[in-house]
């Protein structure tokens, strides 16, 4: 088994009440940065999802009864979405980079709306399973593009 598994199992077992409640998904999160680690950012007005929702090591499931597998752990999940497959994506909500900062005008041949991470005034993609950003430091961008140098630049 993995480091990686190990540490994931871990955290599942001590995180898991044993009253009440399942506790909140989202507030699992890095100690390092307050990132949560299994909820993806999402810009304001994210889905309301409102539910348990039934997780293993990797992934999370519907929850309708609230019953989950014996190696499945449930958790609440207040902002998120059910995909196809039947897994759940559960989000928390970051505020639009041109609400905080001055945005330059433009427009950028279809650009795709992301999260991205901004710090002391540079900004770069981030990606849902790394850790290279503190939370507070998290903004949606509707309009942007990635530059040369790997920075990115939001539009509004």
């Amino acid at each position: 088994m993995s480091i990686s598994t190990q540490v994931l199992l871990t955290l599942f077992a001590t995180l898991t009440p044993t009253t009440g409640g399942p506790s909140d998904l989202c507030d699992i999160v890095y100690t390092d940065t307050g990132k949560p680690i299994f909820c993806e950012p999402h810009q304001e007005g994210a889905p309301r999802y409102d539910g348990t929702v039934c997780c293993d090591e990797r992934m999370c499931f519907e929850s309708p009864e609230g019953y989950c597998l014996a190696d499945e752990k449930p958790f609440y999940c207040e902002l998120g979405e059910v995909r196809s497959t039947g897994e759940v994506s559960c989000y928390f909500e970051v505020p639009d980079y041109c609400d905080v900062f001055p945005c330059a005008p433009g427009f950028q041949a279809q650009p795709q709306a992301n999260h991205i991470c901004c710090h002391e005034g540079i900004c770069w993609s981030t990606f849902g399973d790394s850790n290279d950003c503190e939370l507070q430091d998290i903004y949606w961008c509707y309009d942007g593009v990635t530059n040369e140098d790997g920075t990115v630049t939001c539009f509004d």
